[in-house]
């Protein structure tokens, strides 16, 4: 009669050492593992040499056959038989692709560094480093350590990592972790749509009580000022997107310097007609400087995401 599942399962964890088939034995199915102590404990069927032989040749093909369809990422366990290594995929990158960055950067921040390098030594490359980028600067020496040492994650760690993952990927798709709101770049769109004295007194105040914040703040504001100092070939092809009546509008009240740096970029006649409308007679109210400039920001950071232009205090040109 010949063996059954569990009976060769159970012949193969007898034959290997205690230590290597206990990480067998804990990554098998509960149900599997109910039958495997059943054939143990139970009547042992009378092998040849050769059938046992047969048997441990099925077991080897088996484990050849997943190693070279698993996936990357870290498995377990990783121990060897016969040279040939004792793989399970890992699901980690499966489920963490339906997780938003700014959710899995957030539950990571609170795990140990070696969950954390779990997970970044699982997932796609590009995103792991996007990730770690996010990570606080004092534990980014740590984790790239921990990263440097490949190891083997045990089944019913691995079982464990899954299942966080499982169920925060749950709590995304059910919308029980709520919604993003606010943070430093919806701060910068606040102050970006204030005047320049209300804007100076506001960053004022925030660098008295949070100075990484107010630098964050000054470092990406675009003001007709900061704009002025494109490259002028740039700014040349700023201008040309916009109407007289706009540059004219956010011109106002700018120092003598600033106005020169624009007018500059503007030909002969266009300068000329937009010099009239800087004159004292012409009258303009707050809020059409404030829609001028708000349109000058929005036409600049448009170009520059079109790759059209370059913001100097960001980037250098390659000579």
């Amino acid at each position: 009669m010949p063996a059954s599942a569990s009976e060769k399962a159970a012949l193969i964890l007898n034959l290997l050492g205690h230590e290597l088939a206990s990480r067998l034995f804990a990554g098998l199915p509960r149900r599997e593992q109910t039958a495997v102590l059943r054939s143990m404990a139970g009547s042992q069927i009378a092998l040849s040499d050769a059938e046992v032989q047969e048997i441990c040749k099925e077991f080897l093909n088996a484990l050849a056959d997943k190693t070279r369809s698993g996936v990357g990422g870290i498995q377990s366990p990783r121990d060897s038989f016969a040279g040939v290594e004792l793989p399970r995929a890992s699901r980690v990158n499966e489920i963490c692709e339906d997780i938003p960055d700014w959710i899995l950067i957030e539950h990571l921040k609170n795990q140990l560094d070696s969950v954390i390098s779990a997970v970044l030594g699982s997932i796609e490359s590009s995103r792991a480093g996007t990730l770690f980028k996010a990570m606080p600067s004092e534990r980014q020496t740590a984790l790239l350590l921990s990263l440097s040492k490949e190891r083997v994650l045990e089944a019913t760690v691995l079982d464990e990592l899954e299942a966080d993952l499982e169920e925060l990927r749950t709590r995304t798709a059910s919308g029980r972790f709520g919604q993003r709101v606010g943070g430093a770049q919806r701060a910068l769109a606040l102050v970006q749509a204030l005047d320049p004295e209300m804007r100076q007194r506001i960053l004022e105040e925030v660098d008295a009580r949070e100075p990484a914040l107010a630098r964050h703040l000054e470092g990406g504001l675009l003001s007709v000022a900061r704009l002025s100092g494109l490259l002028p070939a740039h700014l040349a092809l700023l201008l040309a997107q916009l109407k007289d009546n706009d540059i004219g509008s956010f011109l106002r009240g700018e120092s003598e310097q600033i106005q020169v740096a624009y007018l500059s970029a503007l030909s002969k006649r266009r300068r000329e007609d937009i010099e009239c409308l800087l004159t004292p007679e012409k009258k303009i109210t707050q809020k059409q400087k404030s829609e001028a400039c708000e349109r000058l920001r929005s036409c600049a950071q448009q170009m520059k995401g079109e790759g059209r232009i370059i913001f100097p205090w960001e980037e250098s040109l390659v000579s």
